[in-house]
């Protein structure tokens, strides 16, 4: 997020949160996106996640960050990037990727990818599609002799579609629901405006990231929760951590981090804020149509490595 971004933020966090929080208890409809129409030929490569990469510094957030409302500066968005870049910087000993690794690398964090397309290196039409696939029962190798199972009680995404040049993927947006861990916490994020790159080949791909927007119901439901209870977590199992986690978060001393002293942290507040307008006032994905800012960027990063998997998907 830009210098100027960051103090139009800072400037009006305090008005925004209170019409956030108002506009989060009014229902809204599933936000709509345009059709989008797979190859109806090509060739299914199979694979699995063998890293998900969570940004925990600018570098990261950055890295891993996507130009998800299609402006005309192509400002790469990661707003949840920098929250938890921000979060880790205030509390000294707060560790977030190797929780994740530990996950995927127990088997109990599975996301299987399928990607079609008639050229593996160039094709103009191609579809990628993300799936979850259920818990092993042990830890998987990762050396493509891995057999895995879709969850049959998983929401099935539809598939975004792309193109590939020279073994590079571009796709979206589209729309996912994503797995993943914050501090231990298992999170389910439903995210629009969904955009993926990578670099794929018979043996993988490299250079993932996945991009996304996040309604304010869902971050607040989700994200906020999520956050609040991994510190807990923290405090509770009287690590190293707990110490600086309590003397910044915990505002009345009582050794309980609320979400309410998550959100009005005096460095954290700047990320509190949407940055993104995604829908029009149909609620149909349109971004930069209305100039309300209903949406929060999140990026991540992410690695594959060949892999067999069971089980059918049929396509919403």
């Amino acid at each position: 997020m830009n210098s100027k971004k960051i103090f139009a933020v800072v400037i009006s966090s305090l008005m925004i949160l209170l019409l956030t929080a108002c506009a989060a208890l009014k229902p809204k409809p599933v936000p709509t996106l345009p059709v989008q129409i797979p190859p109806q030929t090509g060739v299914q490569y199979h694979y699995v996640a063998n890293s998900l990469l969570i940004p925990t510094t600018k570098e990261q957030a950055q890295a891993y960050a996507l130009n998800l409302d299609g402006d005309l500066q192509q400002n790469p968005d990661n707003l949840v990037g920098d929250l938890l870049t921000l979060l880790v910087s205030t509390a000294q000993g707060i560790e977030i990727q190797s929780s994740v690794d530990q996950t995927v690398n127990a088997g109990q964090l599975v996301i299987l990818h399928e990607v079609k397309a008639d050229d593996p290196l160039n094709d103009p039409s191609v579809s990628w599609l993300i799936s979850v696939g259920q818990k092993t029962e042990s830890p998987p190798s990762f050396n493509g002799s891995d057999k895995f199972t879709l969850d049959s009680n998983a929401p099935v995404n539809s598939p975004i579609i792309g193109s590939l040049s020279n073994g590079h993927f571009t796709g979206g947006p589209g729309t996912a629901r994503v797995q993943m861990f914050l501090l231990g916490q298992k999170v389910d994020v439903d995210l629009i405006g969904v955009r993926l790159e990578a670099d794929v080949s018979a043996t993988g791909c490299t250079n993932g990231k996945l991009g996304g927007g996040m309604a304010v119901a869902e971050f607040r439901a989700k994200i906020l929760p999520a956050i609040t209870d991994g510190l807990n977590l923290i405090i509770n199992a009287n690590t190293s951590a707990t110490t600086s986690i309590l003397k910044v978060f915990d505002a009345d001393q009582n050794g309980v981090i609320t979400i309410q002293e998550v959100e009005k942290n005096p460095v954290l507040i700047i990320a509190f804020s949407p940055d993104l307008d995604l829908l029009d006032v149909s609620n149909t994905f349109n971004p930069g149509q209305d100039g309300v800012k209903d949406s929060y960027s999140i990026g991540l990063g992410f690695t594959c490595v060949p892999a067999n998997f069971t089980g059918t998907v049929t396509i919403p």
